[in-house]
């Protein structure tokens, strides 16, 4: 993860936590941490509210068959409502929804046809006969209940809708010939009941609904930072802080992977590489300007690795190792001695050594086959005894090992 990343996630988390803690009844989030939630959401949020419409279609035609054993009258104009208009209308939406609409366009199409099942009810308690009146009107309970309970529109727009309903069942009752003042007072205490109570429950369902995402969000921010520490901890287990190279723990890793592949393997090259008179380089400048030469050469170092193949590491103070899988002794020669020239081209001052002195590398090669030598260290030691060789010839050379075991 990248800074940015970072800085996202960590703001995130804070929000989540400032949300956890805010009072139970609100449901709305900072408009960062409400984008992430829908964003999160919106796919089940979808397949859940498209395939709820769906099923109340099919309860809704469903009472067809109470139409024509109560026989109602007017059964060819109920039909017509139910099959002509409320099921074609919920299938067309639930198809919309299914496609992922934006928010507001999804949970209006909800409470679209919430809306018109409610209206299609109180157009059938105008049509039946005056006996069987109020049962029909009854029925938009079921629908208040199937709009706040199984669909579960947002809180916003299940109180929208519900208002709606409401509406359209006064407007229904007091339309000629009008009720009773009595029956009319007690059904719309029922009706206001379901509404307040299905409400309160689509209240806490979303509150519930919310937390939980926000525990989920937590819980994954937590775990996204502790992995990006993990990683970063483990890479710092595995490269020397100061220069960036690998270090001797991931060198073993390499070596003994090499070693593994047996009579197989092809032969192994290496490079000990040691910076010249780098303690007087440190006496004459200091450490801080030491540890500047030290990213310095291993820069130039590198740059004559062969990405994803070879492995350069700091192997102790000024010294560097390099494994290079595939190459002889003559090919590890070659590379050896361009490394040499290359820092000796950069022209890097040391005074240490004199007013017009340049800092310089000694390199000892080796290459072996694993078949020939028993274990990594036989090959370290061979290209160990190759430096010492070129520091004593006067050193700013490259050195083959003196025991030449076989590739």
């Amino acid at each position: 993860m990248n800074d940015r990343g970072e800085d996202d996630g960590a703001d995130l988390l804070a929000l989540a936590d400032r949300a956890l803690a805010a009072p139970g009844w609100r449901l709305v989030f900072p408009a960062r941490l409400e984008a992430a939630f829908e964003r999160d959401t919106s796919a089940g949020r979808c397949r859940q509210l498209a395939s709820s419409l769906l099923l109340g279609v099919l309860l809704y035609d469903a009472f067809i068959l109470d139409d024509v054993i109560l026989n109602f009258g007017h059964i060819g104009r109920m039909m017509a409502v139910q099959l002509g208009i409320v099921t074609p209308l919920g299938v067309a939406l639930a198809a919309y929804i299914w496609r992922r609409p934006p928010k507001f366009w999804r949970e209006m199409a909800g409470v679209a046809v919430t809306i018109v099942a409610a209206a299609s009810i109180a157009y059938f308690t105008r049509i039946v006969p005056e006996a069987v009146r109020l049962p029909v009107m009854f029925s938009l309970i079921v629908v208040i209940a199937f709009a706040n309970a199984v669909l579960h529109l947002r809180f916003g727009y299940a109180l929208a809708g519900s208002l709606g309903m409401l509406a359209i069942f006064i407007a229904t009752m007091r339309a000629p010939p009008a009720l009773d003042w009595r029956i009319a007072t007690y059904t719309a205490m029922l009706v206001g009941a379901a509404i307040v109570l299905t409400l309160v429950a689509n209240h806490r369902l979303e509150r519930q609904l919310r937390r939980a995402y926000l525990f989920g969000l937590r819980e994954r921010l937590l775990g996204i930072g502790l992995s990006e520490t993990n990683r970063q901890l483990e890479r710092l287990s595995y490269h020397d802080p100061l220069t960036g190279l690998p270090n001797r723990r991931l060198l073993a890793a390499r070596l003994a992977e090499l070693w593994d592949e047996g009579e197989d393997a092809a032969a192994i090259g290496m490079l000990v590489i040691d910076i010249d008179f780098f303690k007087a380089y440190n006496d004459h400048y200091g450490h801080p300007a030491g540890d500047a030469c030290l990213r310095a050469v291993a820069t130039l170092l590198r740059q004559h690795m062969r990405a994803g193949i070879d492995l350069i590491t700091r192997y102790g103070g000024e010294e560097f190792l390099a494994v290079l899988p595939g190459l002889d002794l003559e090919a590890c020669l070659r590379i050896a001695e361009r490394i040499r020239a290359a820092v000796a081209a950069a022209r890097l001052p040391h005074r240490g050594r004199g007013e017009n002195d340049l800092v310089t590398v000694s390199i000892g090669a080796a290459a072996v086959s694993p078949r020939i030598a028993a274990n990594p260290g036989d090959l370290i030691m061979w290209a160990d005894a190759a430096l010492y060789q070129a520091k004593q010839a006067g050193r700013n050379m490259v050195r083959a090992a003196p025991a030449a075991p076989g590739a």
